[in-house]
């Protein structure tokens, strides 16, 4: 019997151990909410807030909700004398189990600014309270930072009334709080610092915008410094003579370079200085500040009634896992004006694992926003955000907080109640002779399921593997087409969706786009067996009818004639391609009969030779690519 008990206490550990709880709530208040932050205790959460006290002076709050998402208790921090800011997003952190943050600090009555650093124990009560650079400089403070020596940093914003230009601010604290200096950066007409953080080398960066001659034509600005301040080196992202907006957030990564995220401006349109449409944007960079590669998440979005498309997405917080995957949020449209939050996990190259969106309460709420997020102890993510107006959805006032918990695969109870079922299918061009046998034609393929990569295996031995979500997230009632964005009677912007991600698809969030087929080398009607394994291991297997016959040895484009010779076919050691004048060659590849790349050479207008001595026996496709298209040949090796 004591075995029995021993055993069931066992499993009841091991199942309450692995679950994973999740909520997708408003934080309801009587007062106005814009949430900045968020960190995790032992039993719970707690946000920050931007507010105001009973007088309506600007202050902000600390809310507490367990686990369950439950709101337990509410701290207000005001002063009847001052205005309090708590800073901007991700300005909230945690150092050596308590919580600190720099934030501005406005006198009513004589106008003087200065900051507050403040220092917290775990139940949210101050445990010092230190003013410094108080004075009549025009400044503000977004971002702060505690390093590994205790010294603390503020960036933001500073008037330089010498060069009358607002200046990026960099300002830095002893571990008392004592002010040692400040730096006014910035080399163009207008700066300002956003996110701060340490680096393995013992720098601070500072990340920020900066606008080169007018908003019209500003960049991310990223500047590396000692710890005097002194500037190591400064760098400059962004699309040329647009609007870049700022850095949202600098990440360090598992290899010690740095992610850092945002905005790109996919275009403008409008008069003055322009209206937008954006896609998010995730940058790596090295610790020289140069970039080693940038990746774009693009989410279109329809007007509920039908007239028209727009897009707009921001990253907005970044983390890296383990295994060097990066979880990020942000925010983007459903329907315009129904903002929506969302999650992206992508692996270390920025290629999209699976993708999800959130909404509050109903899915018609919106203007809503992701801020901040933490890892949680149960192997989820703690979400939170705000909403400007839930008025139509019955909150008074319409400025609340929004709080998500989620499981490690994005899942909240509302909005992503399951993972997708894995789904599969394979579009074949329907071609009443059949199919040319050993050739290469283009299909596409439709797949939905837990998470990428996904691997495709056909019967016929090939392999396509690493297929990730297509950085386009399109709704299905958009679904793949060419988009032609007008104002003013004019075309602003211009794209053709080959690929995308479909939401609102019956499978739910679904991969569609194009991949390169195989033919089978033998003739005749068969059935072709493709298989799809998702990264959890998991497979699917569908069955399609095909009917292979035999056509010329060269796929010929239409109106253009080929007269390419290939010899001895069968091959031996030395294989000969005589490519006439009308060709422009520039390289070929020789594939086996699964698909497989096994060597590519250059190759000119005339008699090439290509050694074939080192391939094994069996039916080769010989791809050859001219500067405007690709044909392919067989041959078969003895």
């Amino acid at each position: 019997m004591k075995k029995l008990k021993l055993i069931i206490f066992l499993f009841f550990i091991c199942t309450t151990t692995f679950s994973q709880a999740v909520f997708n709530k408003i934080i309801q208040d009587t007062t106005n909410q814009i949430v900045t932050g968020v960190v995790t205790l032992d039993t719970g959460f707690v946000f920050i807030a931007g507010t105001n006290n009973e007088e309506l002076i600007r202050c902000f709050a600390f809310t507490y909700v367990n686990s369950n998402g439950n709101k337990e208790w509410k701290k207000i921090y005001s002063d009847s004398q001052n205005q309090l800011w708590e800073g901007w997003d991700d300005n909230l952190k945690s150092f050596n189990n308590k919580f600190y943050f720099v934030g501005g600090k406005v006198n009513l009555n004589s106008d003087e600014i200065g900051f507050n650093i403040y220092n917290f124990n775990n139940k949210f009560d101050i445990i010092s309270q230190i003013e410094v650079f108080s004075n009549s400089l025009e400044k503000r403070a977004f971002h702060s930072l505690k390093t590994m020596d205790s010294s603390y940093y503020v960036t933001g914003q500073i008037y330089d009334y010498n060069n009358e230009k607002y200046r990026m601010l960099f300002l830095k604290a002893d571990s008392l709080g004592n002010y040692l200096w400040h730096k006014n950066l910035g080399n163009y007409v207008y700066e300002y610092g956003s996110y701060l953080l340490e680096t393995s080398a013992g720098t601070i960066l500072i990340g920020g915008e900066t606008w080169l001659t007018n908003i019209s034509n500003a960049k991310w600005y990223l500047v590396n410094t000692d710890t005097a301040g002194n500037i190591i080196w400064e760098k400059y992202f962004g699309r040329n003579n647009y609007n870049n907006g700022y850095i949202t957030c600098l990440y360090k990564s598992n290899d010690s370079n740095f992610i850092i995220s945002g905005s790109y401006p996919v275009a403008k349109y409008g008069g003055g200085t322009g209206e937008y449409i954006w896609d998010a944007c995730l940058r790596k960079i090295d610790t020289n500040g140069n970039l080693l590669w940038e990746k774009l998440y693009r989410n279109y979005s329809c007007y509920p009634d039908g007239t028209g498309i727009t897009l707009s997405s921001s990253i907005k917080s970044i983390i890296q896992l383990e295994n060097g995957d990066y979880i990020m949020i942000g925010s983007s449209y459903w329907y315009y004006s129904r903002h929506r939050g969302f999650t992206i996990r992508t692996d270390s190259e920025g290629n999209v694992k699976w993708h999800r969106y959130y909404y509050a309460v109903a899915d018609n709420s919106r203007w809503q926003y992701f801020s901040s997020f933490k890892p949680t102890f149960d192997g989820g993510y703690i979400i939170a955000g705000y909403g400007d107006d839930y008025s139509n959805i019955g909150y008074d006032p319409p400025q609340q907080a929004w709080l998500v918990k989620t499981d490690s695969l994005g899942m909240d109870g509302l909005c992503n109640i399951e993972s997708d079922e894995l789904n599969f299918d394979f579009d074949i061009i329907e071609v009443p002779e059949g199919i040319c046998m050993n050739d290469t034609i283009e299909v596409y393929v439709h797949i939905a399921g837990k998470s990428a990569p996904y691997t495709i295996e056909f019967s016929t031995g090939q392999i396509i593997d690493s297929i990730y979500y297509p950085p386009t997230f399109v709704p299905v009632e958009i679904g793949l087409i060419d988009i032609n964005l007008e104002w003013g009677g004019e075309i602003y912007f211009e794209d053709t969706i080959t690929e995308a991600t479909l939401s609102n698809h019956e499978w739910g969030q679904c991969i569609v786009k194009p991949v390169e087929f195989y033919t089978p080398s033998t003739w005749g009607p068969q059935q072709l067996q493709i298989t799809v394994t998702d990264a959890y291991g998991e497979s699917k297997t569908i069955t399609k009818e095909i009917f292979a016959i035999q056509c010329p040895s060269v796929n010929v484009s239409a109106n253009v004639s080929y007269d390419v010779n290939i010899y001895p076919n069968p091959a031996k050691d030395k294989l000969f391609i005589d490519i006439p004048q009308n060709i422009n060659p520039i390289y070929t590849e020789i594939y086996n009969s699964m698909g497989q790349l096994i060597k590519s050479n250059n190759v000119h207008t005339g008699l090439n030779v290509i050694n074939v001595a080192e391939l094994t026996s069996g039916i080769y496709i010989i791809k050859i690519s001219t500067d405007i298209e690709k044909f392919s040949l067989n041959f078969e090796k003895e």
